[in-house]
């Protein structure tokens, strides 16, 4: 980030996450084998609308695999849309350098957001070279991916909020196909820490795109510290 001029205007406001979840969830399909999931995220907003975050979490692909580590790096900008919409555009690096074979688990996303105060969020990716594995097909390297999600959030009170959202992941480009996904719940704050539970729904075909018993229906739980 320290080569453009426009972050070197301002100090940045920084904050971040530690959070501990009852699985690491990736739309709608585990990355920890459906065991839990240590996060962590770091990340700098600026006066000028750029944002840079970084982010790492715990993850086991295949239960017969060793616990490791996904890390993800983002460069996005973001801007005001009149008193109550917003706009940001962010550039992703995925990487997981312990799983084997690392280069399986490597790519980029670019991301478009539309947000509408703190209520509506649209969401919709971009990927040119996603690899991953589906049972009823097996592993597929470095095609392109789309992902469209919306979430609806809804205070409910003072310190709690609810919200809904459905998202599909276009992976026509993969195995002919993709699949839906969707969740609801409640998130629970008080000061720096936040309680949170959610219904997780994987479309059916969500089995066939991913290892056997990573999709379907589960509760998810976390625990956060945010600052």
């Amino acid at each position: 980030l320290l080569p453009l001029p426009a972050l070197q205007a301002a100090s940045p406001d920084w904050g971040g996450s530690l959070v501990l979840s009852s699985d690491n969830l990736m739309r709608g399909t585990s990355r920890s084998s459906s065991e839990p999931a240590l996060a962590a995220e770091l990340h700098a907003q600026f006066s000028s609308g750029w944002l840079g975050a970084l982010w790492a979490t715990t993850s086991r692909v295949r239960p017969s695999d060793p616990t490791t580590v996904d890390i993800a790096a983002t460069l996005g900008y973001g801007a005001a849309l009149g008193d109550d919409w917003s706009l940001r555009g962010s550039f992703t690096h995925y990487e997981s350098p312990w799983q084997n074979p690392s280069g399986f688990y490597r790519y980029d996303e670019l991301t478009l957001d539309i947000r509408y105060r703190e209520w509506l969020l649209l969401s919709a990716s971009f990927s040119p070279d996603t690899s991953r594995f589906g049972s009823a097909f097996g592993p597929v390297w470095k095609r392109n991916a789309m992902a469209y999600e919306a979430t609806w959030q809804q205070p409910l009170s003072r310190s709690l909020r609810g919200h809904v959202g459905i998202g599909y992941y276009d992976l026509s480009d993969l195995f002919g196909r993709g699949y839906w996904y969707g969740s609801t719940g409640l998130a629970w704050s008080r000061g720096h820490w936040q309680l949170a539970a959610a219904y997780v729904i994987a479309g059916r075909r969500a089995q066939d795109l991913s290892y056997v018993g990573d999709g379907g229906k589960r509760g998810l739980f976390s625990i956060g510290y945010f600052f």
